[in-house]
């Protein structure tokens, strides 16, 4: 029924919108309004039907934004910027609470870094094979080999994949640091402001740990929370460095019994950061770009669906690399979501794409990639993920019980 009158709100929001042929100084927050409604909307509608609440996120910014009405005009849309910076933080924030290291953690991160290595390595001996110029296959194989732990909300029960994927996105950073500058692709700049990122997050983290935020009511903690984002996201904007992984250091230098209700009151509340980053983000995607498809698109598509599924999605099912009570066989499907550092690195405001290049065929490449591993991989890994937990549920038949 919620979901019924907040789309109705919508649609109202919509038709009595401000005119497409002139300015007004509240298009902003009639943009911001409607792409939040519509976001959160689609989120409830896609877990009705049994899909991830990020295909209604994502979907819904397509819908508004550049690729379907163009309701939201990134142009026009000056708070877009901002917005996106200040809910990076937040998702990226959020991420780093609730990662808790694993005993083995030297063994652990060996293990993800041969797998990283081993997709960075497929993705681009296998694209070079069919006819990608050497330079742009390195560049997809470091691209492919991020990994996901942005793309969901974390939840306590998904803290082992979690630890991997934050592992691996370690490992995949340095791999394609190298790779842009033994490439002398002249983006050692770029690739030196994601380190500063880094530094810059485990300062934002070390200072909201010396305020002791955390001890005060939960009203002062959001609002504390959301004035220190929003201010550093005018200093990321002013130094070109990246919301995710600022926010994922923040959130990793904390204390984790100090921020346990943190961690609590925002796993309780709604994942507004998630919605409006990931609505954000679908309406910069836009599908039109896909078209017409560039020389050995299709079978670079292939090389990124497939390698992935195979080394990330199925490897778990030979060895599981934590030790704890999660099945190997499900951690593996956790894992094949990302494409949220993906479009921040390479389409977002401070992204590499001018670097190597905005069109073409990496840049169709690494599109095709975002909504394969950001809707396909998301969707299939809830539906597997689903099953096997009914399955393990499912009460014993006759015949087993009489075994």
């Amino acid at each position: 029924m919620k979901t019924i009158v907040v789309a109705a709100f919508v649609l109202l929001l919509i038709y009595y919108g401000p005119p497409q042929d002139r300015s007004s100084p509240f298009d902003a927050a009639w943009m911001l309004g409607a792409l939040a409604l519509v976001a959160a909307a689609g989120g409830q509608l896609a877990q009705a039907i049994r899909l991830p609440a990020l295909v209604g996120w994502i979907g819904a910014g397509m819908l508004l934004g550049t690729g379907g009405l163009q309701l939201v005009d990134l142009d026009a849309f000056s708070l877009y910027k901002m917005l996106f910076l200040t809910a990076g933080l937040g998702v990226g924030f959020q991420v780093g609470l609730h990662v808790v290291w694993p005993t083995h953690v030297w063994r652990t991160l060996g293990l993800v870094a041969v797998v990283t290595a081993l997709i960075f390595a497929a993705v681009t001996a296998t694209t070079a094979l069919l006819g990608l110029p050497w330079e742009q296959a390195v560049l997809l194989g470091a691209l492919a080999g991020l990994w996901g732990p942005f793309t969901a909300a974390p939840e306590f029960g998904r803290r082992g994949a979690l630890v991997l994927a934050v592992l691996g996105t370690g490992c995949a950073l340095v791999a394609l640091g190298g790779a842009l500058v033994g490439l002398e692709t002249g983006a050692e700049g770029w690739v030196g402001r994601v380190g500063l990122s880094l530094v810059a997050g485990g300062g934002l983290g070390l200072g909201l740990r010396l305020l002791g935020r955390f001890a005060t009511p939960s009203a002062t903690i959001v609002s504390s929370l959301v004035g220190a984002f929003f201010l550093a996201a005018f200093a990321l904007d002013a130094l070109g460095l990246m919301a995710l992984p600022c926010g994922l250091m923040a959130g990793l230098v904390q204390d984790k019994q100090q921020s346990r209700r943190v961690r609590l009151l925002l796993h309780r509340g709604a994942p507004v950061a998630f919605i409006l980053f990931f609505a954000l983000v679908g309406t910069a995607l836009n599908p039109g770009a896909l078209w017409p498809p560039a020389a050995g698109l299709y079978e670079a598509a292939l090389v990124l669906v497939t390698v992935p599924l195979l080394l990330r999605g199925l490897a778990p099912m030979a060895y599981y690399p934590l030790p704890g009570p999660h099945p190997g066989r499900r951690i593996g499907w956790r894992l094949l979501p990302r494409g949220a550092l993906l479009f921040e690195l390479f389409c977002g405001p401070h992204g590499l794409a001018p670097y190597v290049g905005a069109g073409g065929l990496l840049a169709q490449a690494v599109l095709l990639d975002i909504f394969v591993s950001a809707l396909l991989f998301s969707a299939l890994s809830s539906l597997v993920d689903e099953s096997l937990f009914a399955a393990e549920k499912a009460p014993p038949s006759e015949d087993g019980a009489t075994a």
